[in-house]
């Protein structure tokens, strides 16, 4: 393995040089001139759908159309979510007046965000196009360069979509696919990457975290999850078969947030059964019955992941109320799978489902990093000043006069312009 990695290393490094040089061009561009590329790109994968539904259809043996609707329109619709919003949730911000500490005026501040420079994005096999092509949309919507380490199996997918996004006018340093092995993306990390975003299994994103670990490489962790579909008593339960059946059929099963077991209340345990009995893509699933709501919410909590959770009732307010109370990435209320593809939403996992987001503007802020600028105007710095005895009445008053209430905070007021006025006596007595 060791004299593998030395090899990707001589491989690597010239790929890394070739990504700094495009990523420094490419972050000085306007969001303007990185607009008019995702309308280039998205056009492009409008005319070459066919070519990667195909692509992704052989790679897993799904049906064309299940390809397309899967993964090649929701990928259309980022790059159109991009298209329109970068600008706007990128947009350097400038913080005026308004809740400023006292004793900061004269000073402003400005917020900016930053690319990280090169994003390592490792891609997962269930969704070969979708899932590592919205991450790497956005990465370069932020304007960072990519390596995409794709999942073993899945290199010509990975192959077509760079070459649509070299077509659309990328710079080749900006996307480069390395090979699929795991030991390239660990030669990236030690070689040096400034983020990672991973997908996959818990076992591999652990291995991934403390390569990154090691070296204090920011990371967005996608990981294993093991959601609950949760079948309360006023479900529809015609509804929840309906649900199940597309969720096995999808991908061949194979969907990250697709439920793995089902809670059902026992006021409708038996019935449930007696429908799901008639279903037989679905005696697998494992189910567990219990008395009430609340008995469902605190078995949906036992297990130390957290990506999603369905939960099926009339009263969708209930649902909601439920599916709050359950620590998970994202929660689905009388549905599957599908919405979790709507480009504005954040996707992500708390536990030992993962940390951080991809896509939607939280997604796009992981890409970046806040940088502060703060600005003083005029003259008056008191605080350059050696401390003396009245500075301990000033910082006395001026907390009782910013955070006191009622009678404290005249007295603070009172305090503040006695302390105020003995500092302007002690620096004229000075002069």
């Amino acid at each position: 393995m060791n004299e593998t990695i030395e090899y990707r290393h001589a491989e690597i490094r010239p790929m890394l040089a070739f990504a700094r040089v495009a990523q420094a061009d490419w972050c000085r561009q306007s969001f303007a001139d990185r607009r008019r590329y995702f309308r280039r790109l998205r056009r492009l994968i409008a005319s070459n759908a066919m070519l990667l539904a195909q692509t992704a259809a052989e790679i897993k043996n799904r049906p064309l159309s299940e390809k397309l609707a899967s993964e090649v329109v929701p990928l259309a619709d980022t790059c159109c979510w991009l298209e329109k919003r970068t600008g706007e949730v990128l947009r350097p911000r400038l913080e005026k007046r308004k809740h400023r500490p006292l004793w900061l005026q004269g000073v402003a501040f400005d917020v900016h965000r930053h690319p990280f420079g090169i994003i390592l994005v490792i891609g997962p096999a269930n969704y070969p196009l979708f899932i590592p092509g919205s991450q790497i949309l956005h990465a370069l919507a932020a304007g960072n360069a990519v390596l995409f380490k794709p999942a073993p199996g899945t290199e010509m997918m990975a192959e077509v979509f760079a070459r649509i996004a070299g077509c659309a006018g990328l710079d080749a340093g900006l996307f480069q696919v390395l090979p699929a092995m795991t030991d390239s993306a660990i030669a990236v990390i030690r070689e040096g990457i400034d983020k990672i975003i991973f997908t996959g299994r818990s076992k591999s994103g652990r291995s991934i975290l403390a390569e990154a670990a090691a070296r204090n490489t920011p990371a967005v962790m996608e990981l294993t999850g093991e959601d609950a579909a949760l079948v309360l008593a006023d479900a529809d339960l015609d509804l929840v078969i309906r649900c199940l059946r597309f969720s096995a059929r999808w991908n061949g099963g194979e969907t990250c947030i697709a439920p793995q077991r089902l809670i059902v209340v026992e006021a409708i345990a038996s019935e449930f059964r007696r429908k799901l009995a008639k279903a037989a893509e679905l005696p697998e699933l494992p189910i567990q019955v219990v008395p009430d709501t609340l008995s469902a919410v605190r078995e949906a909590m036992a297990t130390p992941f957290g990506l999603g959770v369905s939960v099926f009732s009339a009263n969708i307010g209930k649902a909601k109320s439920v599916a709050a109370s359950i620590k998970s990435g994202f929660a689905l209320i009388n549905d599957l799978i599908v919405p979790i593809g709507d480009p504005r939403m954040p996707f992500g996992g708390v536990k030992a489902s993962g940390f951080g987001v991809t896509r939607g503007a939280e997604g796009l802020l992981e890409m970046t990093y806040p940088h502060v600028v703060a600005a003083r105007h005029g003259r008056f710095r008191p605080h350059l000043d050696e401390l003396h005895g009245n500075a301990t009445n000033l910082f006395a008053s001026y907390l009782l006069a910013a955070h006191g209430q009622g009678r404290q905070r005249c007295k603070g007021f009172q305090g503040l312009l006695a302390a105020l006025i003995t500092e302007s006596r002690t620096r004229r007595a000075k002069k």
